[in-house]
């Protein structure tokens, strides 16, 4: 089995409004972060955790050409949420149980890749039942090299998995 990517899109994707001549519409991924993203599809089932427009998430998709279409986590959130240090974990944390329990979560391990990762999360981490890798970039780099390495690392690592042992940056 292989892990479920979690995927934010603002802050780690970033994707750029073109100009209007060009053939392209929507926001548009540059080469480097289709690459990247690409890659770690390879590695695990893709999940989309966005706030991004349903529209936005679709025109990246059409961009990105992934043979596996991601999953879409949907995110419920409260207004209390907003004052949390990880707005989204709420959610992410009912949409992984709800799939656990429904028997449709078939992977083994939990890779979160957001700019918005607070100490809770941490927490939510340690406690969780699968190992969970949390990766956090900064907002103006986004998604870099290093975090696929990272996850490929997370991947490889057959050893901790077994043993419990999670990893979290």
């Amino acid at each position: 089995m292989k892990p479920i990517i979690l995927l934010d899109i603002d802050g780690v994707l970033n994707p750029k409004v073109r100009p209007s001549d060009s053939d392209s519409r929507g926001p548009q991924l540059s080469d480097g972060k289709v690459a990247l993203v690409r890659r770690l599809a390879t590695k695990g089932r893709l999940a989309w955790v966005s706030t991004s427009p349903t529209d936005v998430v679709a025109g990246l998709e059409e961009q990105l050409q992934l043979e596996v279409e991601p999953l879409r986590v949907p995110l419920a959130m409260k207004e209390s949420d907003v004052d949390e240090p990880t707005p989204k974990l709420r959610s992410v944390a009912r949409w992984l149980d709800r799939m656990d329990a429904a028997g449709e979560a078939d992977w083994d391990a939990v890779v979160w890749i957001d700019d918005v990762l607070g100490p809770d999360v941490h927490e939510w981490a340690h406690n969780y039942a699968k190992p969970v890798l949390l990766e956090k970039p900064s907002p103006d780099q986004g998604l870099v090299e290093a975090h696929v390495v990272a996850v490929q690392v997370f991947i490889d690592d057959q050893g901790g998995w077994r043993s419990g042992r999670r990893a979290l940056t």
